[in-house]
């Protein structure tokens, strides 16, 4: 088994462990795993390293809410529990721009690699995590939308086609020759139109 194939089976069922609360640190863990072997098989760093950042955010806001959390109380005595409401509010605030930064890297991870697989599912599931995250001021809204993106996500991973994914520039078909305001894609050979900056089919920036 390729990596593509390790990454559906690791994102498959770290997703569906993400919906399991006793559990739910592995699923993380090996759904970030999962995206580690995507990054390295389509040779793109930045897949890897915007999965990580969300992560990353995810854990420093939570850590740093907390400890603003555990100060409000620490305060309540000596300010009537006016302490504690600001250290409660303090860490829900926190906690809220967090999800939020972290949504957005995950969304970028996620738009690339939709992309560069050729699975919506990784789109959809980026754009549901960034609206939840904005929407959890509507608590049972923004965690409801978060929920489906969830599931997405375990689509878009066991939709991954496990074929070795092509990395090196590939040139067009021998003797092919574009038509007029044409070209043809540096890195898998798709034709496009002359001004298209990105390839529709790989997501490649085009030279």
């Amino acid at each position: 088994m390729g990596k593509l194939g390790e990454a559906k089976t690791l994102g498959g069922i770290g997703s569906i462990l993400q919906l399991v609360p006793a559990v739910s640190l592995v699923g993380d863990i090996l759904t970030l795993i999962a995206i580690k072997y995507v990054s390295d098989e389509l040779n793109d760093r930045s897949i890897f390293d915007n999965a990580l950042y969300g992560v990353i955010a995810l854990i420093a806001g939570t850590v740093v809410g907390l400890f603003t959390f555990i100060g409000g109380i620490a305060s309540a005595a000596f300010t009537f529990g006016a302490g504690a409401l600001a250290g409660v509010f303090a860490f829900l605030i926190i906690l809220w721009i967090t999800l939020i930064i972290g949504s957005i890297f995950i969304k970028r991870s996620f738009d690339t690699i939709g992309a560069r697989l050729g699975v919506g599912a990784f789109k959809t599931a980026g754009m549901l995590y960034l609206i939840g995250a904005l929407l959890t001021v509507v608590f049972f809204v923004g965690l409801i939308i978060i929920f489906v993106g969830v599931i997405f996500q375990i689509v878009a991973f066991f939709s991954i086609n496990e074929a070795p994914v092509q990395t090196q520039p590939m040139q067009a078909p021998p003797g092919a020759m574009a038509s007029s305001g044409m070209k043809y894609c540096a890195n898998c050979g798709t034709q496009m139109m002359v001004a298209t900056i990105f390839c529709p089919k790989c997501g490649a920036k085009q030279p």
